[in-house]
């Protein structure tokens, strides 16, 4: 019998379509120290968001983060192009979102940033820019 990807495989490989990221692979968990390393990590919150009213599943519902490593400099259009990349990424989510081109999950309903671009963690040289995301589904229980 084989066995099937979890869910937040399924949503890495959905993310790694994005044309923004140039055909770079996104870990789970994990962030890279190199520049244009991409990650998704679970965020706490509570799987069901509610009951269906027969009692036989409901809508649920993974928060995670998606964090990138970009170059950080002195000067000013480095750091406005991190910033473009974040509203781009949040603009290509929204419009697959709308066309309901969404993780090949059974009852996927909609995936959506829920923050914008903002800055984790900075050196002088690079920052860890995270956008906060939702993947919402529906299941039978």
């Amino acid at each position: 019998m084989e066995e099937e990807n979890s869910k937040m495989e399924l949503i890495k490989e959905y993310m790694e379509t994005c044309p923004l990221l140039d055909g770079g692979k996104i870990n789970v968990d994990y962030l890279d120290d190199k520049i244009y390393s991409y990650s998704i990590d679970k965020s706490p919150v509570q799987p069901k968001i509610k009951n269906f009213n027969d009692g036989f599943g409901g809508k649920y519902q993974i928060a995670f983060d998606f964090s990138v490593q970009l170059p950080l400099s002195p000067q000013i259009i480095n750091n406005l192009t991190n910033s473009k990349f974040g509203e781009d990424f949040i603009e290509w989510i929204e419009t697959q979102n709308r066309l309901r081109n969404l993780p090949k999950i059974d009852g996927a309903f909609s995936i959506e940033c829920t923050s914008p671009n903002y800055v984790l963690q900075k050196t002088n040289t690079q920052a860890i820019y995270i956008i906060q995301m939702n993947f919402t589904y529906y299941e039978l229980s």
